[in-house]
């Protein structure tokens, strides 16, 4: 270890589609680890080449500091040599310091620091708070997870100017002029990822955002990566069409504040016979009508959904 992180190199790796896996539960609640490989490796197999372990799609927020961490083994030990695994961190300083290190010594090559969790969240201290994170581990890439416009691009240039293994962020404000603008005053150095998904990549990769994070890729990782296709030769047309095929299903997804983000994705993992359906509190699994409505969203392209080659999930 160095205690430095090649920006360029990792930040190209980035400049993708980033796939948060989901957390698959067993029959007993608990997590089903053997499942977890073979759902890493199916992203892999299918052209994924980054992941973002306990993500939120992954329900960082309802595992314990064990789970999590198995679960980081779990994916790791699916990689092949052109993955880039970058792990979510968070909650308390000290236990996303002990996180964030315990990813390194496992060989992840970046860490994601998930919003704080605090309802009155000053940028000051969003800067306090990522700095001392990204400090614990220098020879990491680090990405913030940012939700909130009150950090503006102004506190994101200084905790670049203290932390700079900062190689970019997740982006999850939902306003491309926000967007544009923070992007403005932070300056040119940094990779910035659509964390809206699909939904917003469009307009967030106009702006100069150079890859977008996903929870759709468990399902038809072929679509997510051709939007990035798209995006990336400047053909907005196409990828515009994609979107269009996506929108009803990433729609209930976005329902209600979010509120069955998880468990939309999980639903129609269980009806493609990849996964159980059940997600832990605050999640909550759908009501019937809602199924249906999964159902339908997904239809159109269920045939561009690649199979574990495995014996269908109970």
């Amino acid at each position: 270890m160095n205690g430095s992180v090649n920006h360029t190199g990792l930040a190209e790796r980035l400049s993708t589609v980033v796939g948060i896996p989901v957390v698959p539960y067993d029959a007993d609640g608990k997590i089903d680890h053997d499942l977890t490989v073979a759902l890493a490796a199916r992203l892999i197999g299918n052209g994924v080449s980054a992941l973002t372990v306990n993500g939120n799609t992954g329900e960082f927020y309802a595992l314990s500091p064990e789970e999590r961490r198995a679960v980081l083994a779990s994916v790791i030990s699916a990689r092949d040599a052109t993955t880039t695994i970058i792990a979510g961190v968070g909650l308390d300083v000290h236990t996303a310091v002990s996180d964030a290190c315990f990813a390194r010594d496992l060989g992840a090559d970046a860490i994601m620091i998930h919003q704080p969790v605090v309802p009155y969240l000053a940028a000051d201290g969003w800067v306090e708070y990522n700095a001392a994170i990204a400090a614990a581990v220098p020879d990491l890439g680090v990405l913030p997870y940012l939700t909130n416009p009150v950090v503006s691009g102004a506190h994101i240039a200084r905790l670049t100017e203290r932390a700079p293994n900062v190689v970019g962020l997740k982006y999850s404000v939902a306003d491309p002029v926000t967007f544009t603008t923070a992007k403005t005053q932070a300056g040119d150095e940094l990779l910035w990822l659509a964390g809206l998904a699909e939904s917003y990549a469009p307009a967030y990769w106009q702006a100069g955002a150079r890859g977008f994070t996903s929870g759709l890729v468990n399902l038809a990782p072929a679509l997510c990566l051709e939007m990035l296709s798209a995006l990336r030769k400047s053909d907005y047309a196409a990828a515009s069409r994609v979107w269009q095929r996506i929108r009803h299903f990433e729609e209930l997804r976005a329902r209600d504040g979010s509120a069955n983000n998880v468990s939309v994705v999980k639903e129609a993992m269980h009806q493609l016979g990849l996964c159980r359906r059940e997600v832990r509190p605050p999640s909550h699994p759908l009501p019937a009508t809602l199924a249906r409505e999964v159902a339908k969203a997904i239809q159109p392209w269920r045939s561009l959904v690649p199979q574990l080659g495995r014996e269908r999930v109970a």
